[in-house]
């Protein structure tokens, strides 16, 4: 009889023992301490003439044996220590972080130059950005928690390069066809060299096309520099028509030529779309 009455009272302690772990569990709640922001890397994005998207990958750890959820957050952008934007997100869904969880999100901030140089003023090559705020999570219990944060981060003011038409040099000129070359110049207003990797072309006189393709050899341009290229070819008046001949006659020529420019820079591989439009001169220089 004593030994049922012990193992009674041993199974009762351990049930409460178990009751008294479940209700501290079920009595949890979100707290500011479990949770851990940090910045993993910054990375720009769509970099262009027009502006760019400046990403920061953000790193939320969930140390606790709770899971909870990131709902909403504010923050506040300075560039070059002016006030540019300030926007509340609120999340369409909110984003899971379970107990013991390391979740990485983007806070993509997008950045207009036309805007931004309104807010602004004018910027010559880069700005630093800084973004201040905080995010906002619940648990299960609609408990909330308020999690400040600030990053940092530096991106370029990027120009797209000034094409520039030089005289057609006309080696030889006969109403059957020419022996031409086509000088282009590429300017590069930004403050780093441009690391060129592909131009892609088609050159037009008038609305006829005389000659498409790739641009050969180094086509890197200096920082606040110009480089000169050169496409020597063959034309067949039979095929581009008479009137091109008629223009080469009586410059100048209507000219367009357009294409893209392929550039590996440290943000990325940029492909930047050129159309230069007018007159071009012709020079006879026979050999």
């Amino acid at each position: 009889m004593s030994e049922k009455k012990t193992w009674t009272a041993e199974r009762f302690a351990a049930a409460a023992i178990i009751a008294l772990l479940a209700f501290q569990g079920s009595a949890f709640g979100l707290s500011k301490k479990d949770l851990a922001i940090s910045l993993k890397e910054k990375r720009i994005r769509d970099l262009s003439s027009r502006g760019l998207t400046l990403a920061f990958h953000v790193g939320i750890r969930n140390s606790s044996a709770a899971t909870c959820f990131l709902t909403r957050y504010n923050y506040r952008v300075t560039i070059n220590q002016k006030e540019y934007l300030r926007l509340p997100v609120v999340l369409d869904e909110p984003i899971r972080v379970g107990a013991g969880e390391d979740v990485l999100i983007a806070l993509p901030l997008k950045v207009t130059y036309a805007l931004l140089f309104e807010a602004i003023g004018p910027i010559e090559e880069k700005a630093v950005c800084d973004m201040v705020g905080d995010f906002v999570f619940g648990d299960e219990k609609k408990k909330e928690e308020k999690i400040a944060f600030a990053f940092s981060g530096e991106f370029p003011i990027f120009k797209d390069p000034v094409v520039e038409f030089l005289p057609l040099r006309v080696k030889d000129l006969t109403v059957g066809g020419g022996d031409v070359i086509f000088d282009v110049k590429f300017g590069n207003p930004n403050g780093y060299d441009l690391i060129i990797d592909m131009i892609t072309y088609d050159l037009r006189f008038v609305e006829t096309t005389v000659l498409k393709g790739e641009i050969p050899g180094d086509k890197s341009v200096p920082a606040k520099g110009d480089k000169t290229l050169s496409l020597p070819f063959l034309m067949d008046f039979f095929e581009v028509g008479k009137e091109v001949y008629d223009l080469l006659q009586k410059p100048p020529v209507p000219c367009r030529f357009s294409g893209e420019i392929a550039v590996n820079s440290v943000w990325g591989r940029l492909v930047i779309a050129f159309d230069k439009v007018g007159p071009m001169e012709v020079e006879k220089k026979p050999e």
